[in-house]
């Protein structure tokens, strides 16, 4: 809804639930996001899920460890078009 091209949801460390988006979580939850340095992932190709370190992640981890779908990419976002 927010990030159109989402490579992967992200459960989130507070509530254990899968998001796209902080901005989803936000909206679907009484509570704050909680941060945190190890992150899940699921990946949307494979299905697979799989954990990174956010203390050391680089270029390497931009792409799911099991199929290769690089999912750090630039977000799509939708927006209004007002024609006149």
């Amino acid at each position: 809804k927010h990030v159109l091209n989402a490579q992967v949801s992200v459960r989130a460390p507070c509530c254990k639930r899968w998001f796209d988006c902080p901005e989803c979580h936000a909206e679907n939850t009484d509570h704050t996001l909680r941060k945190t340095a190890e992150m899940v992932f699921a990946c949307k190709k494979c299905k697979k899920v799989f954990r990174k370190d956010l203390e050391t992640f680089d270029e390497a981890d931009e792409y799911c460890p099991n199929c290769d779908n690089h999912f750090i990419i630039d977000a799509k976002t939708p927006h209004m078009v007002l024609f006149f």
